[in-house]
């Protein structure tokens, strides 16, 4: 067993002895160590005794090292060196940002604001959030979590389910309200007054669009509607927000647009896609504490979701 406190001199003793022969005077080193030249002199008179050797001489002012203290530098200061870039490594993974990685819609719709209410907690810790609808991007080493959608089968990964998808058609309230809040179903506006139906490319087979989802209704009549196709999900939100037309709409991710009511739903069809929203992690690493924390405030945060609208459904 290894005995350091025994076949080393004390840490500090070295610090003390480094700086001295660098900066040629107990004086001056005594300001850069910010301590008294009594507190430095000490030290070096410790070291001294442990090695059984003087390390410095004095010529009038001046602090010459012997060829001891020669050689004693060369060691101390590699071996301090690689000290400090050892634990400074350390140190700033310690201090590194939590990274999650989410989906482009996940991330701005509904985790951003709980990542700032996160913020605001007691288990706050610095975060920092990559949006990509790569898997690449999002399912890697870099990234300590991953919130996204899916059918949860992640090879590798610990899932979680946060809230099943519930896909429903929304609408600025202007374009909603045309049609009254007795709408039942969005096949019963008739094709003279239909608005387009915001739709966009499907980033993975999974992925519902408008086509999947009036096939997953036993809906006809797709081709009939005006279709307008978007780069990206979340623009085809913006444009509903707009009123340029009728989204498809994730209900869980959308909460808060809808309680706002900068959209509403247009008729009671809801798709229930088989899918969901997941948080997870490489079941080959382990946690840290802020990533344990963030998992357990996302998860109370999205059964708080369920109970208030369980809550609402049951008032009703």
């Amino acid at each position: 067993m290894k005995k350091y406190r025994v076949s080393l001199p004390p840490l500090d003793t070295l610090i003390f002895f480094e700086a001295a022969y660098r900066a040629g005077s107990f004086t001056n080193s005594a300001g850069e160590l910010n301590v008294s030249q009594a507190a430095v002199s000490k030290r070096i008179r410790q070291l001294e005794d442990w090695m059984g050797e003087c390390l410095f001489v004095r010529d009038g002012r001046r602090l010459l090292p012997t060829p001891l203290g020669d050689k004693l530098f060369q060691t101390t200061s590699m071996t301090l060196e690689f000290l400090q870039l050892g634990v400074g490594a350390l140190r700033e993974e310690a201090q590194r940002p939590l990274s999650i990685g989410a989906n482009t819609a996940v991330g701005m719709f509904w985790l951003t604001p709980h990542l700032r209410d996160f913020g605001l907690s007691q288990h706050a810790c610095p975060t920092r959030l990559i949006t990509s609808d790569n898997p690449q991007d999002l399912f890697n080493d870099g990234n300590d979590l991953t919130v996204t959608y899916g059918d949860g089968v992640l090879p590798g990964r610990n899932p979680i389910l946060l809230f099943d998808e519930e896909l429903t058609p929304v609408a600025a309230p202007k374009v909603a309200r045309q049609f009254g809040d007795d709408l039942r179903t969005i096949q019963d506006i008739p094709p003279s007054h239909r608005p387009k139906l915001l739709n966009c490319g499907r980033a993975s087979p999974d992925w519902v669009d408008w086509r999947v989802w009036f096939q997953g209704l036993s809906f006809s009549g797709f081709e009939k509607w005006p279709v307008e196709t978007l780069s990206t999900y979340s623009q085809t939100i913006g444009e509903a927000i707009k009123g340029k037309g009728i989204a498809l709409g994730s209900v869980w991710l959308l909460r808060a647009e809808l309680k706002a009511e900068s959209l509403q739903r247009v008729g009671r069809d809801v798709l229930l896609s088989g899918r969901g929203y997941y948080v997870s992690h490489s079941d080959r690493s382990i946690l840290p504490d802020g990533a344990k924390h963030l998992v357990d405030y996302l998860i109370a945060a999205a059964q708080l979701a369920r109970n208030e609208r369980n809550k609402i459904t049951s008032d009703a």
